[in-house]
């Protein structure tokens, strides 16, 4: 059963039910049924590109996907996952009761959090909304470095193409392994993807912001990197440590010195993708003054080495 809601990657859903057919196909026999529900009769993307579907499953789930709307503008796409969030918990509940497996591709990590089924257990997101998804549930052990994450009869997968890695994943869990590797041949489809961290970067780089605290933030931090610490950010911002500190738990749901890390190592990423300065150099342009440390930080957070880091973006 995939779940579809109000908007969607057409090409995800589609390719996971190419993945399921051709499972179909390569054993001479119907394996795998699969079917869409969504609230609305026929669920259409934002191209126009319909799809038909149920209203309610017409038959016992085995295993339920749920498929979650894209969007780049965070207030407006978390408000949206909220209402979708109503209308697909019948559903997981349903699904809950028939045992099944239930995965969540992007977003729709929301739908299962606000259900409670991640409660204390690992899960991933589309990296554009880990920070809010760690801050509105905080019993939620999020992992979103990882492009999938299996916690018991759970998956959760980060955005867009991760979908991919979802599919892979299930038809072999599912006992579909000689299958699962002729279907990759067969879509010639990419290397399987662990981590996901080489595909960030600022939101803030696309949007257009109407936030003045962040721009003149996001403007120091292209200026003057290496300067960053609270007692700059102060004067240059005319606010006391305390009042900085406020504003940033207010508008920007972080610390100041989570926030400097942030930009530091965001830094970092763009340098190791776009130049071939040494990570000691690098290191320092970033407003570090240990390799070491550095490097440690650039793992624990990125959820790989610098060099390993580099080398998968290119």
């Amino acid at each position: 059963m995939i779940w579809l809601p109000s908007t969607f990657y057409s090409a995800v859903a589609a390719t996971l039910v190419e993945m399921f057919e051709l499972v179909n196909t390569i054993r001479g026999a119907p394996a795998i049924s699969f079917e869409f529900v969504a609230r609305q009769a026929d669920a259409t993307t934002t191209p126009g590109i319909s799809f038909h579907t149920r209203r309610e499953p017409s038959q016992r789930m085995e295993l339920l996907i749920l498929l979650a709307m894209p969007g780049m503008q965070i207030p407006e796409l978390v408000a949206a996952l909220e209402e979708e969030s109503r209308h697909a918990a019948p559903l997981i509940a349903s699904a809950q009761r028939d045992g099944a497996i239930i995965a969540a591709h992007c977003g729709a990590g929301y739908f299962l959090a606000d259900a409670g089924l991640l409660d204390r257990k690992r899960a991933t997101i589309s990296w554009w909304l880990k920070t809010d998804a760690q801050r509105r549930f905080p019993k939620v052990r999020w992992d979103a470095s990882r492009v999938l994450i299996r916690d018991g009869r759970i998956y959760t997968c980060g955005g867009g193409f991760s979908g991919l890695e979802l599919g892979k994943a299930l038809l072999r869990d599912l006992g579909f392994a000689r299958e699962e590797r002729l279907v990759r041949k067969l879509l010639v489809l990419p290397p399987s993807r662990q981590i996901q961290t080489p595909y960030e970067f600022p939101l803030t780089d696309l949007l257009p912001s109407q936030e003045p605290f962040r721009d003149r933030l996001e403007t120091l931090s292209r200026k003057q990197l290496g300067a960053l610490d609270l007692t700059f950010l102060g004067a240059q911002l005319g606010l006391s440590p305390r009042t900085l500190a406020r504003r940033f738990s207010d508008e920007l749901h972080t610390t100041p010195g989570r926030w400097i890390q942030d930009r530091r190592l965001e830094a970092a990423k763009t340098l190791l993708e776009s130049t071939k300065l040494g990570i000691s150099e690098i290191c320092y342009q970033v407003g570090y003054r240990d390799t070491a440390s550095f490097s440690r930080l650039f793992n624990r957070v990125v959820g790989l080495p610098p060099g390993e880091y580099r080398r998968q973006s290119q």
